[in-house]
């Protein structure tokens, strides 16, 4: 996924926010890439923005 705020998380915060999107933990998502990103802090339709992409990207089969 091509992000700015992606890209910046750490990639521990990032599978975090994964499993949590696989969870159905979407909101809690949303909230953790908000306080996770350097400052500053995503704006919420930008995080929302970012956990959606995550979200159609894991949901993709596999090969």
């Amino acid at each position: 996924m091509e992000n700015s705020i992606w890209d910046a998380l750490l990639p521990v915060v990032r599978e975090e926010v994964d499993e949590l999107i696989r969870s159905g933990r979407r909101l809690h998502a949303v909230k953790l890439v908000q306080e996770a990103h350097p400052r500053p802090r995503p704006q919420l339709r930008d995080a929302v923005e970012v956990m959606s992409g995550r979200a159609a990207e894991l949901q993709e089969p596999g090969w």
